[in-house]
């Protein structure tokens, strides 16, 4: 028997410093579910039932979503009306005017609707599915993609309820738009369907799912024949404005999220904004103090005079009023002339002392003269009571 010991996590070293070893636990779990046909059929379970989870869990709340704007029909073909004048004030293609072509044939207007009601669906599904057994390293940026454009469409659904483009007579008598699917069939929404919105036309999810099956397959693959799958959006939104189901602009915006989507899962975009929510993380974890501006007070100062004995000249320090009365502390007479004599009080117990400071002859210092008599009379400093004695200085 041979014994292989584990070194703890502080005794795991290597030779550029300590290295992390895992939990035992983990590491056990990890290589079951890898080592064994039996583990790895497990995690493959696992990771496939929660991602047809998750995406039936869009789907439903989806659905529930696309229910709120139920009751607002006339606020929806207000919003109609708008969005049709719009269209016309940019001078997008008439709608109408698309569908006077495709009712010359009513065999066109028939596919167009089957298309309508069994391609979308079925697609979608398909596309999921392949990327998920097939290209599963795809896989985590798809959903993304598909979480972020489905959602923000919910919300535009709710926000902004839309009459398709068929029930723009009812409040536009002058436009001529057919509701093919009543009219040729088939109808998706006959059978007294109460679970689909027939008010959330922005945006189109047939334009905009279109659109990430098509990036999709011409994103995976390598062949050029992949380029053909942009056949597909582009048949979607033929078939979406003939049957009088959606807008151009309804195309346009749900275009729009999906572009959008697939610019914020880019990886350098993902790069980028993890450094950016990693650096603020890091400053509100630091509780960066905030500069706080803080006025301090300037104590105004007590003007003192100095003079001398009569005839030895005569020295002035005060402080002079600024702008305002304030203090100017950079501002003094000064007339030297001899020897001075400056009051100072020292703190005694019986009162003030004063205390003897010797200056130079100012004459002497004018002179040049190293040699001059730097004894001369002295300078008297009164010290404030209450002041410790100033060391170096005699009593």
């Amino acid at each position: 028997m041979v014994s292989i010991p584990i070194p703890s996590r502080d005794q795991a070293r290597s030779a550029t410093g300590p290295v992390a070893v895992p939990p035992l636990a983990v590491t056990l779990r990890t290589s079951w579910l890898h080592a064994t046909r039996l583990g790895r059929a497990t995690s493959s379970a696992l990771f496939y039932g929660g991602q047809v989870l998750l995406m039936a869990a869009l789907f439903m709340v989806y659905r529930l979503g696309r229910q709120l704007a139920v009751g607002r029909e006339p606020q929806a073909l207000a919003n109609a009306r708008d969005v049709w004048s719009f269209e016309r004030l940019i001078d997008l293609p008439d709608e109408s005017a698309l569908q006077r072509l495709a009712l010359h044939s009513t065999e066109l207007l028939e596919l167009a609707n089957r298309f309508y009601i069994g391609v979308h669906f079925p697609a979608s599904v398909a596309f999921l599915l392949w990327v998920m057994l097939r290209h599963r390293d795809a896989w985590p940026r798809v959903r993304m993609v598909i979480l972020a454009s489905t959602g923000a469409a919910l919300v535009i659904h709710m926000l902004y309820p839309l009459a398709p483009p068929r029930f723009l007579p009812q409040v536009l008598p002058h436009v001529s738009l057919v509701d093919t699917g009543a009219v040729f069939g088939p109808s998706p929404y006959s059978g007294g369907d109460k679970v689909a919105n027939q008010y959330a036309a922005m945006p189109s999810l047939h334009v905009g799912w279109s659109i990430i099956v098509a990036w999709g397959t011409v994103t995976i693959l390598r062949a050029r024949a992949r380029w053909l799958m942009i056949l597909h959006p582009v048949l979607t939104v033929i078939v979406v404005v003939i049957t009088a189901n959606h807008y151009w602009m309804d195309g346009v915006i749900g275009g729009g999220l999906v572009a959008l989507a697939v610019f914020m899962t880019r990886p350098e975009v993902q790069t980028r904004l993890r450094s950016v929510s990693r650096t603020a993380w890091a400053g509100v974890r630091s509780g960066a103090q905030v500069p706080v501006a803080v006025r301090v007070p300037v104590v105004a100062q007590v003007p003192v005079v100095a003079q001398a004995p009569a005839g030895a000249g005569q020295l002035q320090v005060g402080a002079q009023s600024g702008p305002e009365g304030q203090p100017d502390r950079g501002a003094a007479a000064v007339a030297t002339e001899g020897p001075l004599s400056v009051p100072a009080a020292r703190n005694k117990p019986g009162g003030t002392e004063a205390t003897s400071i010797g200056l130079p002859d100012q004459r002497a210092l004018v002179d040049g003269s190293p040699s001059g008599d730097l004894s001369g009379p002295s300078l008297d400093l009164v010290e404030p009571p209450g002041a410790e004695p100033a060391s170096g200085l005699a009593g």
